[in-house]
């Protein structure tokens, strides 16, 4: 193989490598509606917790279906990435 080839397959290599490592730190979100006991399993937020922390917060993302409250999944882990608050 030529200098040349061989530069490019290397180059692709570590293009397709950095890929799949940016990939894998990507958050596994799903894009669906869940409801307030779903925020344990989806977000370690138990639904006591949810009701007392989140849930009535202006500006929480949350959809009226009849009498029952949704969460579209994305929006909030949205929202709990720009709300984080740190202890320094």
């Amino acid at each position: 193989m030529s200098d040349l080839a061989q530069s490019l397959a290397s180059l692709f290599q570590k293009a397709y490598e950095q890929g799949v490592e940016d990939g894998r730190k990507q958050p596994l979100i799903k894009h669906e509606m869940i409801t307030r006991k779903q925020m344990k399993e989806r977000f370690g937020i138990s639904p006591d917790s949810f009701d007392d922390y989140y849930r009535n917060v202006q500006g929480f993302p949350s959809y009226q279906e009849g009498r029952s409250q949704k969460y579209y999944e994305p929006a909030v882990h949205e929202w709990l990435m720009d709300h984080q608050q740190f202890n320094n």
